[in-house]
Formats: C-alpha cells, structure tokens, sequence
C-alpha cells in the first residue's frame, strides 16, 4: 500500500493530545494501531490526574501520612520525579500542588470541566523532595503535603509511546502532548522530521523557529508564562511556581523549548529554565546535558528578545 501520513486529535490531559504515524499499513491495521495508543493515553489520564477524585494520584494524596500500596507504573514514575527533583536541586519539586493551588489553580482550565468535583490541598505546605519515600510496592508522603505530576507527566507518557511506537514496523511517527512533543523515524519523503516551534506573542500561531528532528528518538517540550484567569478572582497568573519564594516566577521567558532525548527530561528542564530567566537558564540547561534550546522572551521595556543554542533549532 502507499505510504501516507495518518493522524488523530482528541482531548486528554487538559489539552489537544496529537498522534501521527508514517505508514504503508492497511486501515485495519492502522486503527487498531490508535486504539491502544489512546487506551494507554486515557488510562494514564484516569490514573494520574489530580482533577480525578478516584485517580491513584488523588487517593495517594488524600492518605498523606500513610504507607500506600502503589503500582507498578506509580513507582516508575515517582522514581524518576525523584532523581529529577534531587538532580536539579529542588528547582523542580512535585510537592508544588498546595502552591499551585493558592495561586488560583484549583479546578480544570479544561472548558465543560469547571464544576467537577475539587479536590482542596490548598493549606498543604512545600516539603523537599526527600520526604517523598519510596518501597518496593509503596510510597508515602508527609502529612500536610501533596504532590502534583503536571510537570513531568506529560513527559513520561510520551516516552512510553514512544515504547509502544517502537515496536512496529513503521516509517515514523510524532506526537504532540500538550507542550511536549517527541518524534521517531522519518516523513514521507523519507527526510528526518522537523517541527515547528509555538509563537511567544500568540500561542495559536506558529514561530519562525523550526526543530530538526534527528531519525532516532527525539523529544522537545515548551514551557511558559502564558496567563491564565485566577479562578478565585479577575486577576491573572501563570502556573510555574517558583519553589524558592512558594510564588509563580518572576521572570523574562515567555516560552521556553527545550530538545532533550526523553520527553520526561525536556519537560522538566523546560520549567526549570523558565524559572532561573534568560541569564541563568543557558547555563543550567547545558550543565543538565541539554544542547539546544529556545528561550522567547522579553525586557523590562517590553522589548521581545530571544536566546538560541544548539544546532538543532534554526530560522524556518
């Protein structure tokens, strides 16, 4: 059969998830295909999003203080949130939900989702990452805490599809999950892939940046200071919470994109840059091994500037 891009959209994770494959296989076979790529999707929505009531995140977050059998999949990921906590010092800290909360992030910026039910960790204290433990089977939290897998949940889903991806026998694919994308393979012209880059100024348009894409697995996230409504109030905000002042940052990135070879470190990382500015994060970033990146940001003066490393972002 011809080789074709085939791709679909739905609504996961608090945004438009995309998943598109290069292929010569049969429609049978393409969607059964996206069948198990979206069970996998939504089932790791209902496991961990803390906008569920009966996820295994909120269930683990309401028994704070008490050694919680876990799975297997709840470990993984914790594991990682860990050594990515203690590698960049605290910067990235998943015990950020009661903060996020206060901010004004309560309930699903998700539109039809509003008035689900909410679950209020808002009075929960910052802890370190060292009081998350973590056995065999379980894991337990501090009283007083919760935590918060937005900052690299993403990430790690992307890179389990990309398991799943990598074990058929196709061309290449690419996904886009919310701010983080990854991509294997090649198009159909048979060149490795390239992605665009989102606009700083308006997140519904394109960039002049692109991403060259090498033909292994790759992954990019975005991460920024777009503003959202504060749902107790008609001011506005931002949802990256510095853990250094227990507020949303203070800085001069709007968006920040960063290449990285799993999605789980791109989306920390990406966070991380936002809130060290366009000063400190270039330094930050290659010191966590990252080599390109794309901070759009702005002065002061209002004046829109941008920050590039890397050979693999470049001028469309």
């Amino acid at each position: 059969m011809r080789l074709r891009e085939v791709s679909q959209t739905k609504l996961a994770l608090g945004s438009n998830v995309v998943i598109a494959i290069i292929t010569d296989m049969s429609g049978k076979e393409i969607d059964k295909i996206f069948e198990d790529l979206w069970l996998q999707v939504f089932t790791f929505e209902r496991k961990f999003s803390r906008f569920i009531p009966k996820s295994e995140l909120t269930l683990f977050n309401r028994l704070q203080g008490i050694r919680t059998n876990i799975s297997p999949e709840f470990k993984d990921l914790l594991i990682y949130t860990k050594q990515l906590s203690e590698e960049t010092n605290g910067l990235f800290n998943p015990f950020i939900l009661p903060l996020l909360q206060k901010a004004g992030y309560m309930k699903s910026a998700v539109p039809g989702f509003e008035n689900d039910a909410k679950i209020d960790f808002s009075a929960g204290r910052l802890v370190g990452v060292d009081k998350l433990e973590i056995g065999d089977d379980w894991a337990t939290i501090p009283y007083g805490t919760a935590i918060e897998m937005g900052g690299i949940g993403k990430g790690y889903l992307a890179d389990q599809l990309h398991r799943t991806l990598d074990s058929l026998s196709i061309q290449g694919y690419w996904m886009s999950l919310g701010g983080d994308v990854a991509t294997s393979g090649k198009d159909l012209n048979g060149n490795s892939l390239s992605l665009n880059i989102q606009s700083a100024k308006n997140l519904d348009e394109k960039s002049d940046w692109v991403i060259d894409c090498p033909i292994k697995y790759s992954a990019a996230a975005t991460s920024g200071t777009f503003k959202r409504k504060n749902q107790f109030s008609d001011k506005t905000w931002h949802h990256i919470i510095n853990p250094l002042t227990l507020e949303p940052a203070v800085t001069d990135i709007r968006l920040a994109t960063i290449c990285a070879d799993t999605a789980t470190r791109a989306d920390v990382l990406a966070s991380c840059a936002v809130i060290l500015g366009s000063k400190k994060a270039p330094t930050f970033l290659k010191k966590h091994g990252i080599k390109s990146a794309l901070l759009q940001c702005v002065d002061r003066d209002g004046v829109d500037f941008e920050v590039r490393f890397g050979p693999r972002i470049r001028r469309a």
